[in-house]
């Protein structure tokens, strides 16, 4: 869950990625910042830590990103870093994520099966529950065989369980 600080910092990030017609490529570089940064157990001490210096943390992601993002990335997040911020940059990006599939009609859902899914299968699912939720899904799927059988969907907030799982202990508890 997004805090209240990474939502307005997400909010104002967005409004210039959007005047400047950049989201696809800020959230492409917040998602490869954000990735690099819990990938790597050493640099997110690094920029968690709350005693290292600006500066020190400002020069280091200078020579890891700076050649690889945006001017509008780069710049936020050297900005993160002087308001004593970059520990929330997980949750900024998230925030960021559903400010920019809002503005485009999407939504992102992850499917949970206990098998693989076709792609006839997810293409179906995608519209269908698009439909419901007006919205054009982009979709994420997991296999999960403790579910045994049916589907779970989470979109946003909502979740949408027909898995046998479930309904077997759904019946078991009402018996």
């Amino acid at each position: 869950m997004s805090s209240a600080v990474g939502k307005r910092y997400a909010r104002a990030l967005f409004e210039v990625a959007s005047e400047r017609g950049k989201i696809d490529q800020v959230e492409a570089d917040l998602g490869a910042i954000v990735q690099a940064v819990e990938g790597n157990e050493d640099l997110k001490k690094i920029m968690q830590h709350p005693h290292i210096a600006a500066d020190a943390k400002g020069k280091l992601v200078e020579e890891l990103f700076k050649n690889h993002v945006g001017e509008e990335s780069f710049n936020f997040l050297n900005v993160l870093i002087d308001n004593g911020r970059e520990v929330q940059l997980s949750d900024i990006y998230s925030s960021f994520v559903q400010l920019a599939n809002e503005a485009r009609g999407y939504a992102d859902a992850v499917v949970t099966s206990a098998k693989p899914l076709s792609e006839e299968e997810q293409a179906e699912l995608a519209e269908k529950f698009g439909q419901t939720v007006k919205k054009k899904l982009r979709m994420t799927t997991v296999v999960d065989p403790s579910i045994l059988g049916g589907i779970i969907i989470k979109i946003g907030d909502r979740l949408y369980d027909g898995s046998l799982k479930t309904k077997l202990e759904t019946f078991a508890q009402k018996a």
